[in-house]
């Protein structure tokens, strides 16, 4: 059975609102590798926390979050799939075998079922099959509609930032494959 051992990247990635804890920044209770040092008395959001590798038995040791150099986090009733970096290695989610991997998550989006989102910081990028869209840093709880534009061999990646209202304030095309 898999356990976190001396992994701790999720007390430096994720925000922890209940602790005033931003991302990507080490929660002052973590104690580097043996864990948080106020583990019975965790707020929820930590109590809660679901980490993709341990959830995911396909997943090796080479996809532990320490290792790897980034968590796996499912929001699946968001139908987001998310990818948090570690500040100290921001493009380890593009080597050799994670972005192959990510890529084939991000089939998701064609099958419209749901979108791979990689966090770095405050920067967000929408992986697509055909390539990455960065969007950058776009706030809190972003409204997001992804997709694809067009038909046929005309489709291109499109990625919309709505209002609560659901007015469109930002669009993406450009692809960088």
């Amino acid at each position: 059975m898999k356990s976190c051992g001396p992994c701790t990247l999720c007390c430096t990635v994720l925000e922890i609102p209940a602790l005033s804890k931003p991302a990507c920044q080490a929660c002052v209770h973590v104690r580097a590798g043996t864990g948080c040092g106020i583990y019975e008395a965790r707020p929820e959001p930590c109590r809660t926390f679901t980490c993709g590798w341990l959830a995911t038995e396909a997943l090796g040791e080479a996809w532990r979050p320490d290792v790897a150099g980034f968590l796996i986090r499912d929001e699946r009733d968001q139908g987001h799939l998310c990818i948090d970096v570690d500040p100290e290695r921001p493009a380890a989610w593009r080597r050799a075998p994670y972005l192959t991997q990510i890529r084939a998550w991000s089939a998701m989006v064609r099958d419209q079922s749901g979108c791979v989102l990689v966090y770095e910081g405050p920067a967000v990028t929408v992986v697509f099959p055909e390539g990455d869209i960065a969007l950058g840093p776009i706030g809190p709880a972003p409204r997001l509609q992804i997709g694809y534009q067009g038909k046929g061999e005309r489709q291109r990646p499109l990625v919309r930032l709505l209002s609560t209202t659901g007015e469109v304030l930002q669009q993406w095309r450009d692809v960088v494959p």
